[in-house]
Order: structure tokens, then C-alpha cells, then sequence
């Protein structure tokens, strides 16, 4: 009976080595999806989070003044963060040079509303700023006008440098609006990519006018 050969021992073990490899690329590739995947899902409940708030009417408390019928929103820039925020500005219906956000049909009385449907940097009040802690961006967003033009962070002719989503009670439907040379332009829907730092696969977030939150594996179909 004789034993292992030099070779057959080498051999034996360079299989061994390939096989570990192959086991550790492809689990640290599971894991990345997984927490790409995970990313986008937060992303997502924060969305829904600001529709439930906006539905409900929160009041908003800011230097002792409260603020009743407040819309809730997220706001999206590409890069590592967005903002969570109460839309409290201008504090009355008719107050800002851009116009009222859609959905203000009431200017006086309990049913008025503050705010404009866009995120004011300074005057809205902030609920929270989530930072990407695993090495993702937003990597881009789009959203197509009422009049079917598609309009994304990543396009020249047809670019937005930010996106709006705002709930506002009783609607049930979302306001969405894309900044665009320094105004806003209302949209239908909005789409929102979560990539790693580095490039690579995406999630998309995925808002529909009617208030549906939804995270796709490659492009958004709402």
C-alpha cells in the first residue's frame, strides 16, 4: 500500500484552494446583493413612513409653534443621504412665488395647509437624514411629466438635480416633483436607484402618483 505522491497532494490541494474560492466569491457576492437588496427596502419604508405621517396629519412642532395638516415627504439628491421632512413652508397656501403644490384646494379654514411640496432647505422642519452606512449612493432617479417627457438626474438635455415626494392629508396620492433649472416641474411617478459606490447591479424605488411604494431588482414598471 503506498501513500500520496508529491504531485497528487499538490494537486488534491489546488482543487481544494479553487473550490474555497469559489465558495468565498460567491457568498460575499450573496452578501452584497443581500445588503444592496436590504438598502433599498429601507429606502422604501422611509417613503412609506412619510405617507403614513402625511396621511394621519401629524402635527409639527418647531420652536414651540405647532403646525397642523403638515405634508410629510423625502427628499433625494444623488450621493449617500436623503432627507425625511415636514413641509412646513410657506406657512399658508397662496405664500410662495413657485405656486401651491398640487393637491392645496383649501387656502383658509382647519382644512388649510402649509408648505409648497418641495423640501426648503432652512425652513422646512427636518425628521431625519439617512446616510448610506454600507458604501451605497443614489446613484440617479427619474420621473415622467404629465406630459410623458421622462426627465433623470444622469440626462443632459432632459436632467433633474433633485426629487421631491410629498403625502399631504386627505390625499391619498402623492405629489412628486422634479427640480429642473431652478423650478419645479410635476411629475407622475418617481424612480430612485440605490448602486454600490463602486458601480455595479441596482434597486430601484419606485413611486407611483396613486402612492404605490414598490423596490424592483433592475428597472422600475409602475
Amino acid at each position: 500500500m503506498r501513500g500520496f505522491t508529491l504531485v497528487e497532494m499538490l494537486v488534491v490541494l489546488g482543487i481544494m484552494i479553487i473550490i474555497t474560492s469559489i465558495t468565498i466569491l460567491g457568498q460575499s457576492t450573496f452578501d452584497k446583493s443581500l445588503r444592496l437588496t436590504d438598502t433599498a427596502y429601507t429606502v422604501a419604508l422611509s417613503v412609506r413612513e412619510s405617507q403614513s405621517l402625511g396621511l394621519s396629519g401629524r402635527r409639527v412642532t418647531v420652536d414651540g409653534i405647532p403646525t397642523q395638516n403638515a405634508g410629510y415627504g423625502v427628499y433625494f439628491t444623488e450621493g449617500n443621504s436623503y432627507v425625511q421632512f415636514a413641509d412646513i413652508y410657506p406657512g399658508k397656501p397662496g405664500d410662495d412665488l413657485g405656486g401651491d403644490c398640487p393637491g392645496h384646494t383649501v387656502d383658509e379654514g382647519p382644512e388649510s395647509r402649509p408648505g409648497n411640496c418641495l423640501y426648503d432647505a432652512g425652513e422646512d422642519s427636518i425628521m431625519k437624514t439617512y446616510r448610506f452606512d454600507r458604501g451605497f449612493n443614489v446613484a440617479r432617479f427619474c420621473g415622467e411629466s404629465t406630459t410623458g417627457t421622462q426627465y433623470c438626474s444622469d440626462s443632459g438635455s432632459n436632467s433633474i438635480s433633485a426629487l421631491h415626494i410629498v403625502f399631504l392629508r386627505p390625499n391619498t396620492e402623492s405629489s412628486i416633483m422634479g427640480w429642473r433649472s431652478g423650478a419645479p416641474i410635476e411629475l407622475v411617478n418617481a424612480e430612485i436607484y440605490i448602486e454600490p459606490a463602486g458601480g455595479g447591479a441596482s434597486r430601484g424605488v419606485c413611486v407611483s402618483k396613486v402612492g404605490q411604494v414598490a423596490v424592483a431588482t433592475s428597472t422600475c414598471s409602475l
